[in-house]
């Protein structure tokens, strides 16, 4: 799949464009498949330009679609192996179709699932790339914070390629992978990510994983304290700006144990190290987060785990104390999501001080270097 095509960039490789002009090695780019639609009876396809319909596993060909023929596919209609379509003469970099009305790059393939089917994109990866951008950082902030993302993004593509595998495609459309929906593009975006073409982090001759949040609150999280293991170019790194996006969230006691279920009874106290950022304790991690706490009710006392109470009770992330104070239940932090890896508003504040984004990435991924795949 994407992995047997970054393999292969080492190889002189040329693909006919629309113009029938090949492409060079240093334009071409792999491909990745992402699925939107699951368990569908039918889906509308619109092509920018002729192409064809062939047979998922044979290749053989089923039939022309015509540019702009606006074609509706019935699950019933479609063979065992699924199919797929893609330019007729052109390369797939050109194409775009239009999915139940929205804009995509690239082609489709449909996999039969049943009596249904499952829609999935077929897309080169820069402009993949290109759609998730926007999705994931403000296309107004400083070019080198999203250089920065892009690279992360890109990466995040190549270490995940195999995510969706058992599903018959690479990546999904949404925060489990990346938020992607299809065409949506600016100059600023475009650009950090044509300037970044082919670029991914390694560590120890491997791609790395990549995760990043959007703002550690001061200091990111070591990935141990999230995921557990030891990852090398994933520790804790103290920021630029400290106590960022403060944030507050209450519950009434009764509201509060109501969550906690039945046979806990009302809430009583909570035995939690009080919030210093940067500081351990045996209940808090290295930056601070939320380790464990110990909830004490009149009818029982629970350990719950930092991701657990974030999850549970719907908080921006784990960099927070809580207290009772008078009949409420009162959390207050720092920061916004896991903490891992790079902080999209720590990028931006370190690309306004002049970072640039190999020096950002340097940062957060400790150790980790940049290598041009294509």
């Amino acid at each position: 799949m994407l992995k047997k095509f970054f393999a292969a960039v080492l190889a002189v490789i040329y693909f006919t464009s629309s113009n029938n002009v090949c492409e060079t090695k240093s334009q071409w780019q792999p491909e990745i498949t992402i699925g939107l639609l699951s368990n569908v009876n039918e889906v509308t396809l619109q092509f920018n330009m002729p192409c064809i319909m062939t047979d998922g596993k044979t290749s053989k060909k089923i039939k022309n679609i015509s540019a702009g023929q606006a074609v509706t596919i019935k699950a019933s209609d479609i063979p065992t192996n699924g199919v797929e379509i893609r330019p007729d003469k052109a390369d797939l970099n050109h194409l775009h179709v239009m999915i139940n009305g929205k804009d995509y790059f690239g082609g489709v393939k449909i996999l039969k699932r049943g009596s249904t089917m499952t829609v999935i994109n077929i897309a080169p990866v820069e402009e993949y790339l290109r759609g998730v951008l926007p999705k994931e950082m403000i296309q107004s902030w400083p070019l080198e914070a999203l250089k920065a993302q892009a690279v992360a993004a890109r990466t995040c593509v190549q270490k995940n390629s195999e995510k969706h595998k058992a599903d018959g495609y690479e990546l999904c459309a949404t925060t489990h992978c990346q938020v992607y929906s299809g065409v949506e593009t600016f100059a600023t975006t475009d650009r950090a990510v044509a300037e970044t073409r082919g670029e991914v982090l390694f560590h120890g001759g491997r791609t790395v994983d990549a995760p990043f949040h959007a703002d550690s609150g001061g200091m990111t999280e070591s990935a141990a304290n999230v995921w557990g293991g030891n990852v090398a170019h994933l520790k804790a790194v103290a920021e630029e700006m400290k106590h960022t996006q403060a944030w507050t969230v209450k519950f009434t006691v009764y509201d509060f144990s109501s969550r906690m279920g039945s046979a806990f009874g009302t809430v009583q106290k909570f035995i939690l190290t009080p919030l210093t950022l940067g500081k351990s304790a045996n209940d808090r991690s290295t930056s601070g987060r939320v380790k464990s706490a110990q909830i004490v009710g009149s009818k029982k006392t629970v350990t719950m785990r930092g991701d657990e109470m974030r999850r549970k009770f719907s908080l921006p992330s784990t960099l927070f104390h809580v207290s009772i104070i008078g009949n409420e239940v009162v959390f207050t932090g720092y920061g916004k999501g896991h903490g891992v890896g790079l902080s999209q508003y720590g990028a931006k504040a370190y690309a306004e001080k002049g970072w640039k984004y190999d020096k950002i990435l340097a940062h957060y991924y400790q150790g980790a270097t940049l290598k041009k795949l294509y």
